[in-house]
């Protein structure tokens, strides 16, 4: 494997990832310049997260600026988990943004919106994004927002998302499957619910009776409430995998912090998955050298990062190994999608 050293990993801004042999800079936006590179599928990308049901924003509005949580002006680190490429006083104005917003429906959210997001997969050679809706312990439409927009599109797949304690859950499964979602997020950490949970393995069997893949969470992120990285830990996630082998399940993150478990499961299950956004070069290493590398998978969550951060990671590791690349970027991927929301 190349050395890494051999490449710039810190950058002051995003732009300054033009640095790199794969990208430039065309109209004050950083864009892929090598064409050999793709096609790509992000498998982890949001719409507008989610609002109380009173704030409508438009997720068919284009606007100059995706705006996203890691700003363009903010470092871009290669070598750290994406979520410390937040200075202390940029963390505190995401977490406010995040909560605010979810109350108002202000702040950054407006930007999230489908043009935007198709825009910033196109600079990437991003081809196609499953987009992830969550269902929050507040009340909330994003799960049926996210799917109504996405069967609106063509270059998207929407993925629903039933609270494990919601009144009417399989109600809400079936009305989101007629909704046309081909998988359910959950989120442990958010949802306050571990993913191992009765409630949660009922969802799990909908999921895999309708042959639609689970994306989850996992592992804590270490910027949460101390509940959440409770609520996050990946022992809870192996009894799920374990006991329900007709569901695949991606492990969002690839286990955040701790890693290493995700990758020992799954190796240890066959449908199990890793998706990479978040991790540093170092932990990503771990993940391609370790881990089985046809069920790993190319993810950025956008809005928080554009998709430039991971694809440099990716490529950076997978230096003159094309199939390898192929395989995390675009193949495995597509196996997933054809696999799954089929009947």
């Amino acid at each position: 494997m190349t050395d890494k050293q051999a490449f710039q990993l810190r950058f002051a801004t995003r732009n300054e990832l033009a640095n790199l042999p794969w990208f430039e800079v065309d109209h004050d936006e950083i864009v892929l310049a090598d064409k050999t590179v793709g096609p790509v599928i992000d498998t982890h990308t949001h719409y507008s997260l989610p609002t109380l049901p009173i704030h409508q924003i438009d997720l068919g509005a284009e606007t100059p600026d995706s705006n996203l949580l890691l700003a363009r002006c903010c470092a871009h680190h290669l070598d750290i988990r994406a979520n410390q490429c937040f200075s202390p006083a940029e963390l505190k104005a995401l977490k406010r943004d995040l909560i605010v917003g979810g109350f108002t429906g202000r702040g950054k959210r407006p930007d999230h919106t489908a043009p935007n997001l198709a825009r910033d997969m196109r600079s990437m050679n991003v081809v196609h994004s499953v987009v992830l809706g969550i269902d929050m312990p507040m009340p909330n439409k994003h799960p049926e927002r996210t799917l109504q927009t996405a069967r609106l599109r063509s270059e998207v797949t929407g993925y629903g998302s039933v609270h494990p304690r919601a009144i009417r859950s399989h109600e809400r499964f079936q009305e989101q499957m007629h909704l046309g979602a081909r998988g359910m997020k959950m989120h442990p950490p958010n949802q306050l619910v571990r993913p191992d949970a009765p409630s949660a393995m009922r969802l799990y069997r909908y999921c895999g009776d309708e042959n639609i893949a689970v994306f989850w969470h996992s592992g804590p992120a270490g910027i949460e409430p101390k509940i959440g990285q409770y609520f996050g830990q990946m022992k809870f996630y192996e009894r799920p995998i374990r006991e329900l082998p007709n569901t695949q399940f991606v492990l969002g993150h690839a286990g955040s912090l701790q890693h290493r478990e995700a990758i020992r499961m799954q190796k240890q299950y066959k449908n199990a998955w890793l998706e990479i956004s978040g991790l540093s070069l170092a932990q990503l290493k771990e993940v391609i050298d370790e881990a089985d590398q046809d069920r790993i998978v190319f993810g950025s969550d956008w809005p928080f990062y554009h998709p430039v951060l991971p694809l440099a990671k990716v490529l950076i590791l997978t230096h003159e190994r094309p199939q390898l690349r192929s395989k995390i970027l675009h193949d495995n991927a597509a196996r997933l999608l054809e696999m799954t929301g089929n009947r």
